[in-house]
């Protein structure tokens, strides 16, 4: 019994030992296969930046944001683009250009592969977006931050609205609509740190000091939607209606997370409680300020911004130097001239 039982034992062993052989052995080869493919697809998609007719063009640049998709970036885009080609630069969105997903980081790093003359980016504070542009800088490729800053050392000038003159809009707004309320949500999606909103706040009770509201001081309260994915956004934001966890002033600086609060207040019957002021000017946050359920909305022209940029590279490559800060005017959108501004986006 004993011998036969050590025989079954021995032959366990060896079994288990051999699966985990096989185990090592195929994580191995996932590992170096999986490695393959994507340096191919890279290669592929370096490739086909490559592709560019450089006969054509004097430079190449490539622009890159958070959400290339959205209709604020597209007009940036766009705007940058014209400029560009008006001027022997081709300005490329890559994410526009390629079929497959990637992250900021990734973009950053095929863009350094593709040797383009300059890189436009919406910047973060994200480390693996900061040790890219540090590769970028190693390589000479100059780094242009657009509608959101980086480090000072990370790029070459920075194009945008003047923080203050932001916030200093929200803060007349506020004045302008607040009756008793006190709470205020400051609320961003993962392209807003909280250390922008933080700044925010900042800016705007500097902006307010003096004002004469009801229920002055203010108590704001900031938060970022650090989740990830296609309806990470949305769901954050139902979630809160859910919870019931909100305020009765919210101010939300970006596109998305407007657009997402503004339909969420009418999903949840909470038009006319609660007091939404957004962020840009696509056409359901328009119509959200025509109909009274945003109160205003502040954004940054963006071909505007996207021309800046286009000249800020234009101006350092034939001078080899531009200014540090290029500022880009912000404007309100409320129930006064929203009609003009629905007519404008209508029509393009």
């Amino acid at each position: 019994m004993g011998l036969l039982g050590g025989k079954r034992k021995l032959g366990s062993n060896s079994a288990l030992a051999i699966a985990a052989g096989c185990a090592v052995a195929f994580m191995f080869i996932a590992t170096i296969v999986s490695t393959v493919l994507y340096k191919q697809r890279m290669d592929e998609a370096v490739g086909l930046m490559a592709e560019t007719t450089y006969n054509e063009y004097d430079s190449y640049v490539v622009m890159i944001s958070s959400d290339d998709d959205s209709t604020f970036w597209k007009q940036v885009y766009e705007a940058a683009k014209e400029y560009g080609k008006e001027n022997g630069v081709y300005i490329d969105m890559i994410s526009q250009s390629i079929d497959e997903s990637y992250s900021k980081p990734e973009l950053i790093e095929m863009a350094i592969e593709s040797d383009c003359d300059a890189i436009f980016i919406e910047g973060d504070d994200s480390e693996e977006t900061t040790k890219m542009l540090a590769r970028a800088s190693q390589k000479g490729i100059p780094v242009f931050a657009i509608g959101t800053d980086v480090a000072a050392e990370s790029r070459i000038s920075y194009i945008g609205a003047n923080s203050y003159s932001i916030a200093s809009l929200y803060g007349t707004s506020l004045v302008d609509n607040l009756v008793k309320q006190k709470k205020v949500l400051v609320l961003g999606a993962d392209s807003v740190s909280v250390a922008d909103e933080n700044a925010f706040i900042n800016n705007i009770q500097t902006a307010l000091t003096g004002a004469d509201i009801v229920n002055a001081p203010l108590e704001f309260e900031a938060r970022a939607i650090t989740e990830t994915g296609p309806f990470a956004i949305e769901e954050y934001v139902q979630n809160m209606f859910k919870e019931n966890d909100l305020a009765p002033v919210v101010i939300c600086l970006d596109e998305k997370t407007t657009a997402s609060f503004y339909q969420a207040m009418i999903d949840y019957n909470k038009v006319g409680s609660i007091l939404l002021f957004g962020s840009d000017k696509s056409s359901t946050i328009l119509t959200g300020i025509k109909q009274r359920v945003i109160a205003s909305s502040v954004y940054v022209d963006s071909k505007a911004l996207g021309q800046a940029a286009a000249e800020a590279f234009i101006e350092y490559k034939e001078a080899g130097n531009v200014s540090d800060y290029i500022s880009v005017e912000a404007k309100l959108i409320d129930a006064s001239n929203v009609a003009d501004e629905l007519q404008e986006v209508d029509g393009e």
